[in-house]
């Protein structure tokens, strides 16, 4: 399968605020499961059937690595649902590998 450069170019560089902060929360989270995780992985820390995706995690476990995009709820419809399907499909080819998709989204405000 054929990786398009829509998805390589669809993903922010940097995360705004409430996202970063999910993020934080999962590898704080994925830690104290005894996961190792890293933030943002280079291609080079990815199997090759995975190296052009744009992950904002990895937690390596004993018996399987999940990979883990976080998007607030905007972002997740600014960026479309596409690259997140390619990402989708090319995980569940290797063998051990999970994706998984959390959407945040900003508290309501009490009025």
């Amino acid at each position: 399968m054929k990786f398009s450069a829509q998805l390589i170019m669809s993903h922010p560089k940097h995360q705004n605020p409430l996202e970063y902060r999910r993020l934080l929360k999962l590898a704080r989270e994925y830690r104290q499961k005894g996961y190792n995780v890293k933030l943002h992985p280079s291609p080079a820390e990815l199997p090759p059937a995975l190296a052009k995706c744009p992950f904002d995690l990895i937690a390596e476990g004993k018996d399987k690595v999940v990979a883990v995009e976080v998007r607030t709820r905007e972002n997740l419809t600014l960026n479309g649902a596409e690259d997140l399907r390619h990402m989708t499909d090319l995980v569940h080819q290797v063998p051990g590998w999970e994706f998984e998709l959390v959407v945040t989204n900003p508290r309501k405000k009490s009025i």
